[in-house]
């Protein structure tokens, strides 16, 4: 079962940067991603897992490229931005007319979060003025200044049976519960009445809504930043009739929690697979560094297997994902950066761009650099056991012989000492296949469909976040290992 994750993984990444490196010069069409989601619906049940949570997810991508391919040909680049945000307002809102009791749970939050004016306000003031320096504003875990601390905060308070409770949480941390995130309704309306009390009330506003009218709210985000390629609307009743008995036929044998979460990961068709990559990649110093991250992951992680090295599913986006970190160090170092050189540029930034746009940023900005960070301090962790990942020795041989290499393309030869710098950093903003997505989520879903009755998420555990090791007093207000649903 472990190999036969790791070809499906392995295959879901080669896919999309083949999509990637053959239509870069193009404009972005739907249809580019159709190899990817070939090999998405080829994903094969194996002995002991559950057809029907695998189906959460194979179907539910699977239903998201054909209702784009009939709506729309193309997205645009910031449109592109929503295209994976449909789902989980759907899923909630099934799950609402499938389980009344799962609906009235999502009410006695709604009315916990009415009387917590004094979690919301702090939480909003703390985000207003940058309080926890970069962070994921939606993460999975829940950190603080994410959504999902504020939210487990607020359902910690609610009563309500602990399921429904995971579920909730799942929703917003692996889940995409609507675009709402924590903190921009605050900074808006503050920005537009100078009150406190409006700003608080508007956020409490749009975090009911999220849970009680998922989907009429996620219409409304969408519009109100000129969405016009299609009607969200008809996107989601479309998705709805198609997704309505694969969400049923779950329902008795996979968690509620798990139910919430699967069915979200669609981000290939149209945001790895999309215009972001393509105009990156015309680069060839980046398109160079997708290719020699993909060659990479095949030959370590074919040889971890080989020597034994994996003894779960899991340990497939283990090594993935530590691989990805070394190699994403490895371009630092070469070039005498640390990680935590790159935490202080980027919290030193954070700071400074705060005091620019106090009221007029989105929350949300810093997510991927967040991201970045922590696997460049994970990389660096790695490389000071010696450049390995438990027993595994590294191999960076594809890394060394590759164009990365080649910095005198790009600078004057003997000055060309930040050139694989600079192509990390033009994936600062949008490192999800170096992450590796594709395979986290491969990885993700044959692991839920092997005990499709436990809660993948909400996760308990500490990220180990790049940003505490230079804001250590973070961890103060840290949930990530503690949540108490």
């Amino acid at each position: 079962m472990i190999e036969e994750v790791l070809k499906e993984s392995l295959k879901l990444q080669e896919e999309a940067v083949k999509a990637i490196e053959t239509h870069r010069f193009e404009e972005f069409k739907i249809v580019h991603a159709e190899k990817f989601v070939e090999a998405v619906r080829e994903m094969k049940v194996k002995d002991g897992q559950n057809e029907n949570a695998l189906n959460l997810y194979r179907m539910s991508l699977i239903n998201h490229y054909e209702i784009l391919k009939s709506l729309t040909e193309s997205v645009s680049p910031m449109e592109s931005a929503f295209l994976e945000w449909m789902q989980t307002p759907v899923v909630m809102e099934i799950l609402y007319s499938l389980d009344s009791s799962f609906r009235e749970a999502a009410e006695r939050v709604a009315k916990v979060i009415e009387e917590s004016d004094d979690i919301i306000s702090l939480e909003a003031m703390r985000i207003a003025n940058g309080f926890y320096g970069v962070t994921s504003a939606k993460d999975f875990a829940a950190i603080p200044g994410s959504t999902l601390s504020v939210l487990a905060k607020i359902v910690e308070r609610a009563d309500v049976e602990r399921d429904y409770a995971k579920a909730f949480l799942s929703a917003k941390s692996w889940g995409l519960n609507t675009s709402y995130i924590f903190g921009n309704e605050f900074l808006k309306v503050f920005k537009e009445t100078k009150s406190f009390e409006k700003a608080v009330e508007a956020e409490k506003k749009a975090m009911k809504r999220m849970l009680l009218e998922p989907v009429k709210l996620q219409r409304e985000i969408m519009l109100s930043y000129g969405f016009k390629s299609f009607d969200p609307a008809d996107y989601m009743r479309i998705y709805r009739e198609k997704m309505e008995n694969v969400v049923n036929d779950s329902l008795d044998e996979v968690h509620v929690a798990n139910i919430v979460m699967l069915p979200t990961h669609v981000g290939d068709v149209g945001h790895h697979i999309g215009w972001q990559y393509y105009y990156i990649c015309r680069d060839e110093m980046c398109m160079e560094l997708l290719r020699v991250h993909l060659a990479f992951l095949k030959r370590n992680l074919r040889r971890a297997f080989e020597e034994g090295l994996m003894k779960s599913v899991f340990d497939v986006s283990y090594f993935a994902t530590g691989l990805s970190a070394l190699l994403i160090y490895k371009l630092l170092f070469d070039e005498g950066f640390t990680a935590e050189m790159l935490t202080r540029l980027f919290t030193e930034r954070f700071y400074n761009y705060v005091m620019l746009n106090q009221f007029d940023r989105n929350v949300v900005n810093e997510l991927h650099v967040n991201d970045l960070l922590d696997f460049a301090f994970r990389g660096q962790r790695l490389a000071e056991k010696g450049w390995k990942i438990g027993k595994l020795e590294v191999d960076f041989s594809d890394y060394e012989n590759s164009f990365l290499q080649r910095g005198e393309y790009y600078a004057y030869p003997f000055c060309a000492i930040t050139t694989k710098f600079a192509t990390l950093m033009r994936f600062a903003d949008m490192p999800c296949l170096l992450a590796p997505e594709p395979i986290s989520i491969a990885t993700l879903v044959n692991a839920v469909a092997l005990s499709p009755e436990k809660p993948f998420a909400p996760v308990s555990l500490c990220k180990n976040c790049a940003t505490a090791h230079v804001q250590p007093a973070k961890c103060m207000h840290c949930l990530s290992k503690n949540l108490k649903i």
